[in-house]
């Protein structure tokens, strides 16, 4: 990462206007004007834990395959290590699953800025709704001082985490954790969905307060389906 400190050059004299940091300096000049680069670290890293570990592939839901792992939040990557120890990346498909340090990822197409993308999802829960966590970073740039006496704060990368609703196999979008979206998409439970995140004080706004309403939604719906199956297998009618 590039970052440019100033200095001005006054007669004779200099007057360094930067803090000292790791890095080979390069200098360039334009008239009284210098400019000088440093190679300034990046402070957090892109992957979500940097030491692979052992993970598990399995795809279509039957072959299975082991192999040191780790994932790449920033360019939404599954890295992997072959035989030879050389770093490979996984294919984003829908039919290849991982499970790496305790938590699945799924392969999910979702919208983007007006285009469609495949990405890595962690599943918070299961059922016909199912919350959906994209482990996401990015990376925020350095800024320069002002003034000579302030110290430069460095690039790094942070959390930069999404949630998308799947309901059924027809939609997957994102959305904010907050009692109106999630009303919203629950709406054919409204009364008994309201009952509920009121008597258990919800506000909705952690996931496991969506993923207990979700929960109670699901067992709902899951009990309703059971009531209109006949006991000889047939669909019961109204």
């Amino acid at each position: 990462m590039k970052t440019i400190i100033l200095s001005f050059l006054a007669c004779l004299s200099t007057l360094a206007l930067f803090s000292q940091f790791n890095g080979n300096p390069q200098t360039a000049y334009h008239g009284q004007l210098e400019i000088t680069f440093y190679d300034a670290p990046t402070e957090g890293t892109p992957y979500m834990n940097e030491l692979y570990k052992t993970g598990k592939t399995t795809i279509n839901g039957g072959s299975e395959t082991s192999r040191p792992m780790r994932y790449n939040a920033f360019s939404d990557e599954m890295e992997f290590l072959s035989n030879q120890q050389k770093p490979l990346k996984l294919l984003k498909r829908e039919n290849i699953v991982v499970e790496l340090d305790g938590k699945t990822f799924e392969v999910h197409k979702y919208r983007y800025k007006g285009k469609y993308r495949r990405g890595y999802f962690n599943p918070l829960n299961s059922g016909e709704v199912v919350l959906f966590l994209q482990p996401k970073k990015r990376l925020l740039k350095a800024t320069n001082p002002e003034h000579g006496y302030e110290s430069m704060t460095p690039a790094k990368y942070e959390d930069d985490f999404e949630y998308y609703l799947k309901i059924g196999d027809n939609l997957f979008e994102r959305i904010d954790l907050n009692k109106r979206e999630l009303f919203y998409y629950l709406s054919d439970e409204a009364s008994a969905v309201k009952k509920f995140v009121g008597e258990n004080k919800l506000k909705l706004r952690k996931e496991n307060e969506v993923v207990a309403l979700l929960n109670y939604y699901n067992k709902i719906k899951s009990e309703k389906s059971k009531m209109d199956i006949s006991p000889d297998g047939s669909t019961a009618r109204p």
